[in-house]
């Protein structure tokens, strides 16, 4: 995207005629009669091509030339992958430019899952679900650096507790939420683990509900023990899955 020249010179008598082999890119041309190499490159890279100075006395003079054009760095692969949460994954993370870029990563990942900058490799074995949104950068000290908004999205196999949080409730005001599972034969059947705050209740369809005793309990974290499970017919045997949820009471 920026003109550029570059003379060839040689010596010799009589003076020699100067020639270039090898592909240059695009927007580049070579000029024999003044030695001219020159243009405005449309495509960033390295370019090896020849020259060669004959005058007809002895040995042609050769010379193996490399041009090369710099050009910005620019994030090559897609904007999102899947892992599974328990199982091994790995996605890599291109980018072009001249110089080569260098990669690197912001932003939390899951549990278990590292990025490689020096292969551009995000791997490993996510021990939780859920959307990860994280960020590259590419970077090689021509024009603007690279940088792309990327998605990583953990899912969980099986059947499984899909909720992971709970809304806030509040003492002497009524509250209701429900649970949500994934996988298995519906209906589900849900029951509590633990005994609930004071004044709550957990219904087999999974609804969270009553007041919160406002004389009984405190402000604070109460950890909501929960299991459902699915409705798979005999001879196999039933799902379940279990969940420790946080339900802040104020």
């Amino acid at each position: 995207g920026t003109a550029g020249t570059f003379t060839v010179t040689a010596t010799g008598t009589p003076a020699p005629t100067l020639s270039e082999s090898g592909a240059l890119p695009s927007g580049v041309t070579f000029t024999p009669a003044t030695g001219a190499l020159a243009g405005t490159p449309t495509v960033g890279g390295t370019f090896p091509i020849t020259f060669t100075a004959h005058n007809g006395i002895g040995t042609d003079a050769t010379q193996n030339f490399t041009l090369t054009v710099n050009s910005a760095p620019a994030i090559t692969s897609a904007a999102s992958t899947t892992f599974t949460q328990g199982s091994a994954g790995t996605f890599t993370v291109t980018a072009t430019g001249t110089p080569a870029p260098t990669l690197s990563e912001s932003g939390a990942l899951p549990a278990g899952v590292t990025f490689t900058p020096a292969t551009g490799v995000l791997a490993g074995t996510p021990t939780v679900g859920g959307t990860f949104p994280i960020t590259f950068t590419a970077h090689n000290g021509i024009g603007t650096d690279a940088t792309q908004n990327f998605t990583l999205t953990v899912g969980v196999a099986g059947f499984h507790v899909v909720t992971t949080s709970l809304p806030a409730g509040t003492r002497g005001v009524a509250y209701s939420f429900q649970l949500q599972a994934s996988g298995g034969v519906t209906p589900y059947k849900w029951k509590k683990l633990a005994k609930l705050p004071k004044g709550l209740k957990l219904s087999s369809t999974g609804v969270l509900s009553g007041i919160p005793s406002a004389k009984k309990l405190t402000a604070g974290t109460y950890p909501i023990k929960v299991q459902v499970t699915d409705s798979t017919k005999k001879p196999n045997p039933k799902k379940t899955a279990t969940a420790t949820l946080n339900l802040v009471i104020s």
